[in-house]
């Protein structure tokens, strides 16, 4: 049975070495070949070394059929052999141990002591001799490395039998080559199979990839050292801007009660400097309640709305965020009309804090404040608090698709067995089509609710400077490019992260990925930045979430154009467009879900490729996402539904859901393709409800500075935990279990440092970033 797993066999290449010749019956560089004759010799010896050398290569054990696969010996062993290593011209011992004087004296009191192995190990603490000769026996005469192979190994001679993949680990001479690693373990696979054997085994065993480890240089690493000298430029900006900031907060607080100079409202009208505390810590601190603030309070003159309106009989109706809602005085209102919207002469949000006045740098600079940023990233007053729910949907989902793919990353480096005979992680797989389906339709409210605040608010004049159709189409291109430059700078910067984390950990690490990062984001980057890596190859794209990203801006575009289309009076064109854009894809999916019925996967990716990865499948949800998004814009927050049509309304929604969460769990693929449809439709109904009648109760979600947080951090964790995963579960240098307990365990370690890391990374790159954006734009306005 041994006979039948034996890959590399050193024992026997040991007997066999000396009866070869190198450039005859292999070929070998000469290096490579005079020092495996030094580890075979010695192997024949019985020395340490070479036995620790063989050692530290795996071999078969036990279980492979149940999906041991996994033959990695111990990197950390050939490491320390190496760090042992002690050359001819640097110590002595190697020349006296093997002229025969040292090996002599060590014979000669080992016979002397015979069995008594403490006297013995006494004899060598004690005396320097010994010391040496022991040492000696224990360090290698030359370096070693650690290398893995992919081997493909079918054990039967059916044609139609499966192979299996194992990933055998070898500690050999680092002069050898991977040519040359490949050449010795074919031709100790020929020795075992053709004279070991002697033609018994029915097996065909074929290398197919190797890679070796030779450990990470950081020197050697130019995108380790631009990712080192960008992260130091942003601290170094974040630094010197919580400085500048605090210092400029404590000296304009003096000079601005010292100030003789009468300020201005945003409506034109001048007050005293000293009127400013109590305006700013009214409706910035909420210190007050804005329907019981007096104008004589605010000592200026009754023209300031700030936002309030009065409403005969019912007192007044309170601002909610940056967008006219239904008021939520209690219950007893809930039928009155919703609160009328203040136009202004000015684009500008409603605000009265006082404005310092900063030179031009000195404004850019205060972007990077982290005081700044940390106040922005925690701000609990958000575009609008009725969508309170959307933004807990999305962390939800957000979760949800972190743990997808640990799930996926776990299962390929772990010993889980044929990913077509585990049914925990082909459900977990199923599910994921849900969770990303989630995002989406949350992506396309918030889209399509940001497009018609700015259509409602303003007009086109303010936001693009003209008006007419070349206005109309400035708008919606501005609304596409504004988003996409807004994502862009964490989305560089995470290239270069996961660019060198994956080079570490293909120097360094014993297991690898099939799809590397280090190479595609090398070569692809710019297909990231564009937005288009959805339309290439699995194995060619940088960043496991990248398919998503590239999506979910062609469809940001696609969804931009609908939006237009429903401010129009075209309404046929839009119940077209939207009909082709809701059920063609899902036709598409049921189609070609017949088509893989039967369909074994090879490993985990393409599992995750076809369940998961199809990107034109997620239109259906997107679009559904929009449309949700136009109808909270058109009730305006008052929703007037029969209770009869409401209770119906609801049994629908949670029979969807349910039956969605059914369906992914059968695996039947025809009937899954249609969850694109089923899943997100099952959720306009809570969204319309929670936005309009709920929007009071659900209003405080936001009023958590954590919720709000946990918001904006959701696209630097979609980022982040691709490379955060894989670089930690690599760095263990082993496989790992993959049992329900271990994977939550993995998960929850891996969530804590992705919130962690996308904490720092929206407080040095994605705030700031914005911020600088936003003030160079409003400068370059002026």
């Amino acid at each position: 049975m041994d006979n039948l797993f034996v890959i590399y066999d050193p024992s026997f290449l040991a007997l066999v070495w000396p009866k070869i010749k190198n450039g005859v019956h292999l070929s070998l560089d000469r290096y490579c070949w005079g020092e495996l004759r030094v580890l075979f010799k010695d192997y024949l010896d019985g020395r340490a070394w070479a036995y620790k050398t063989a050692d530290a290569t795996g071999r078969y054990s036990a279980s492979f059929f149940s999906g041991k696969k996994f033959w990695l010996g111990s990197k950390e062993q050939c490491r320390l052999l190496n760090e042992a290593y002690q050359s001819r011209e640097e110590n002595e011992t190697w020349g006296e141990f093997y002229s025969g004087d040292y090996l002599n004296t060590l014979l000669k009191r080992e016979n002397r002591y015979g069995n008594n192995h403490q006297d013995w190990h006494a004899l060598v603490e004690r005396d320097e001799l010994m010391k040496r000769v022991v040492k000696a026996d224990n360090s290698p005469p030359f370096t070693l490395e650690y290398s893995t192979l992919r081997v493909e190994l079918n054990l039967t001679k059916f044609s139609l039998a499966k192979s299996y993949d194992v990933t055998l680990g070898v500690c050999l001479p680092r002069s050898c080559t991977a040519e040359d690693v490949v050449s010795i373990i074919n031709f100790s696979i020929m020795l075992n199979d053709h004279l070991k054997s002697n033609n018994s085994l029915s097996r065909s065993v074929k290398v197919t990839s190797i890679r070796q480890t030779p450990g990470y240089d950081i020197k050697e690493d130019v995108v380790a050292v631009l990712t080192i000298l960008i992260t130091f430029i942003f601290v170094l900006l974040a630094f010197v801007a919580t400085l500048v900031d605090l210092e400029i907060f404590a000296v304009e607080h003096k000079t601005l009660n010292l100030e003789t100079n009468k300020l201005k409202d945003i409506n034109g009208f001048e007050r005293k400097p000293e009127s400013r505390p109590v305006v700013v810590d009214a409706v910035m601190k909420n210190s007050y309640n804005i329907s019981t603030l007096k104008l004589s309070d605010l000592k200026m003159p009754p023209s300031i709305t700030l936002g309030v309106v009065p409403m005969e009989g019912t007192g007044n109706c309170t601002r909610c965020g940056k967008y006219k809602k239904q008021c939520a005085i209690s219950r007893q209102f809930e039928s009155l009309p919703p609160c009328p919207r203040v136009k202004y002469n000015s684009c500008a949000s409603l605000t009265t804090e006082y404005k310092k006045k900063n030179g031009y740098l000195k404004s850019l600079l205060l972007s990077f404040s982290l005081k700044h940023s940390w106040m922005r990233i925690f701000n609990t007053n958000m575009a609008n608090k009725d969508l309170s729910v959307i933004h807990a949907v999305k962390i939800i989902a957000t979760l949800w698709v972190i743990f997808i793919n640990v799930a996926v990353t776990v299962s390929y480096i772990s010993e889980s067995g044929d990913i077509n005979e585990n049914k925990t992680m082909y459900n977990i797989l199923t599910t994921g089509t849900l969770a990303f389906d989630t995002l989406f339709f949350v992506s396309g409210i918030f889209s399509a609710h940001h497009f018609f605040y700015l259509k409602g608010r303003y007009s086109v004049k303010q936001l693009v400077a003209c008006g007419g159709p070349c206005g109309q189409a400035s708008q919606v291109i501005c609304f596409v490019t504004n988003r996409i430059i807004r994502l862009l700078p964490p989305y560089i910067y995470t290239i270069f992260l996961s660019t060198a984390l994956a080079r570490v950990s293909e120097e360094s690490a014993t297991l690898s990925f099939l799809y590397s990062d280090s190479r595609n984001c090398h070569k692809f980057w710019w297909r990231n930045l564009l937005y288009i890596s959805n339309y290439y190859p699995t194995e060619e794209q940088c960043m496991q979430i990248s398919w998503y990203l590239s999506t979910e801006a062609q469809l940001h575009i696609i969804g931009a154009f609908l939006c237009f289309l429903l401010t129009t009076q075209k309404k046929r064109w839009v119940a077209f467009t939207a009909v082709l854009l809701l059920f063609i894809p899902t036709g598409f999916d049921v189609f070609t879900a017949f088509s893989e019925v039967g369909h074994r996967f090879s490993d985990v990716f393409m599992a995750y490729d076809v369940i998961i990865l199809s990107p034109w499948s997620h239109v259906t949800p997107y679009i559904l996402g929009i449309l949700t998004g136009w109808l909270v814009y058109r009730i305006d927050g008052l929703l007037t539904v029969s209770k009869v049509s409401s209770v119906c309304l609801w049994v629908s929604s949670t029979l969807g859901a349910l039956g969605s969460c059914v369906a992914s769990g059968v695996g039947v693929g025809w009937l899954t393709a249609w969850l694109h449809l089923v899943w997100p439709a099952a959720w306009i109904w809570p969204a319309l409800v929670c936005s309009t009648k709920f929007a009071y109760k659900t209003r405080e979600l936001l009023n958590s500075s954590l919720v709000a947080g946990a918001s904006r951090l959701c696209y630097c964790s979609l980022l982040l935990h691709g490379p955060v995963s894989r670089y930690l579960l690599l760095s263990l240098d082993a496989a790992i279990c993959s049992n329900f307990i271990c994977l939550w365990c993995y998960f929850t370690g891996i969530l804590v440092v992705t919130l962690v890391a996308a904490l720092v990374l929206s407080l040095l790159v994605e705030m700031p970033t914005c911020a600088f954006l936003r003030r160079l734009a409003d400068l370059a306005n002026r």
